[in-house]
């Protein structure tokens, strides 16, 4: 379980309490079971002191006497009990070794000194003391004493038990206090997977609400709301850059056509034509970027949502390169692809192949004279995988986690370059797709781009080479 994670913390705390409640609870417990013990104990010796007092008074005087009535009436050895009597400090009588050896009174002196009314301890006995006046002035000392074993071993089971009771219910706590915020989080983690789930590819889709009137309630309304601004806030600038695109489109082109009729009149001054020629080149690159505009508006839109179909990404990937071979062999790159048979993707084969195309034009744009470029599709993990290998300038790692932004420009040792579109209509496409795009690169190692596609179903395979034999 992570350290930092919600669950672990509640469940920490939530077991934290519990221990410390019980180790409260415990030491409670033992205190009040030892404060019962010590009470008992006193209140029993009182009165067997009482006792002994009322039938040995009159035979203080007679040791014998004393000594066989304390033996007929309270048994002090066969029952583990102690009795001491004194008068004016004289002992007149003292019971002896318990036969049971539940105390040992050989050690303690032939007078205790005890408080009046109070409880000593002394080794393994509790003793009791009480002083009486005789008639004739006298003073007269009982004592009277149980043997502490059965007390220290009630004592030391109380100990044990609540020493494993305690961890005991510590481990129960913990596993039901890992239920219990396992279950009041299930909303939370309902609400963190359809947020996982939740692309521009489907707009209108809402964490779910619990409707238990809770801040958890509350919560996943607010964000509710948070999303719907944002879509609507998404729809509104996707619809402005389509509108603007649109709108660009028609005075771009007539800018265009009337520069190229400029520049092929006579008679111009070659300056004149020199900034013709750079006029007409931006105007046909902002085109281009008007007409990528266009492409990323409609794949982020319902429009963009073509119908799949099953297709060979090694068939197409070979077709591909063989119509971009002209352009590598330009700057002497060698340009080969390997694939699999096999590799089915689910997808629009007009618009994995302007992923393809877009990667390699990016790779023969930025990979020297002499370099190489290596296409490979092959399965992966149950998905198709296309991927575009250059020696080129490679990328700076700054640059890495922004090159798919709109409009990014990736610094290089050349400058800034690139309008920042065609990276971003392949991340577009790839999204629309289900897929996703990476890119692994360092400065002059290269890169290589790593587009994974949804693979194509066995149905819909069957489906599309069916649709291809009734083709005419």
């Amino acid at each position: 379980m992570n350290s930092r994670s919600i669950t672990f913390r509640l469940l920490s705390w939530y077991c934290g309490l519990i221990f410390f409640l019980g180790l409260a609870s415990g030491a409670y417990t033992y205190t009040n079971f030892d404060r019962f013990i010590q009470e008992s104990t006193r209140t029993t010796l009182a009165s067997r002191t009482t006792a002994v007092w009322e039938f040995s008074h009159d035979l203080l005087d007679n040791a014998p006497a004393l000594a066989t009535l304390m033996e007929q009436r309270f048994a002090p050895e066969a029952q583990n009990r102690f009795i001491s009597i004194a008068v004016n400090g004289h002992l007149v009588y003292r019971s002896g070794q318990p036969v049971e050896h539940g105390f040992d009174q050989s050690n303690l002196p032939n007078i205790l000194v005890i408080p009046s009314s109070q409880v000593a301890h002394f080794g393994d006995l509790f003793v009791y003391g009480r002083l009486y006046t005789l008639a004739d002035g006298r003073t007269v000392s009982i004592q009277t004493g149980n043997s502490a074993d059965t007390v220290m071993v009630a004592e030391d089971k109380l100990a044990t038990s609540l020493l494993v009771a305690i961890p005991l219910l510590l481990v129960i706590a913990a596993a039901g206090g890992y239920w219990l915020v396992n279950r009041a989080l299930a909303p939370v983690k309902a609400m963190i997977g359809a947020a996982e789930e939740l692309t521009f590819n489907s707009p209108h889709n809402r964490l779910p609400s619990v409707g238990t009137g809770d801040d958890i309630d509350a919560l996943s309304r607010t964000l509710n709301r948070m999303l719907e601004r944002l879509d609507h806030a998404y729809r509104h600038a996707n619809q402005f850059s389509a509108d603007a695109a649109h709108e660009l489109r028609t005075p771009l082109s007539i800018m265009r056509g009337e520069l190229e009729l400029l520049a092929s009149a006579r008679g111009l001054p070659s300056d004149v034509q020199d900034a013709l020629g750079n006029i007409l080149d931006e105007t046909s690159r902002l085109a281009q970027i008007v007409s990528n505009l266009t492409a990323i508006s409609h794949l982020d839109g319902i429009a963009g949502k073509r119908t799949h179909r099953a297709v060979d990404l090694g068939e197409l990937a070979s077709q591909t390169i063989d119509q971009m071979r002209l352009l590598a062999e330009e700057k002497q790159i060698s340009l080969v692809c390997e694939h699999s048979p096999g590799v089915f993707a689910a997808g629009d084969r007009g618009r994995l192949k302007q992923v393809l195309v877009n990667l390699l034009d990016n790779a023969i744009k930025y990979t020297p004279l002499g370099g190489a470029i290596s296409v490979v599709v092959r399965l992966g993990n149950g998905s198709a995988v296309l991927a575009v290998a250059d020696t080129g300038i490679g990328i700076v790692s700054e640059s890495v986690p922004l090159i798919f932004d709109r409009f990014y420009r990736v610094a290089t040792n050349r400058g800034e370059v690139g309008a920042g579109l065609g990276l971003a209509i392949v991340k577009s496409i790839c999204n629309a797709h289900g897929g996703t795009v990476t890119v692994d690169s360092s400065p002059g190692a290269g890169s290589t781009f790593i587009v994974t596609l949804p693979q194509a179903s066995t149905m819909l395979i069957d489906q599309d080479a069916k649709l291809s034999e009734a083709s005419p």
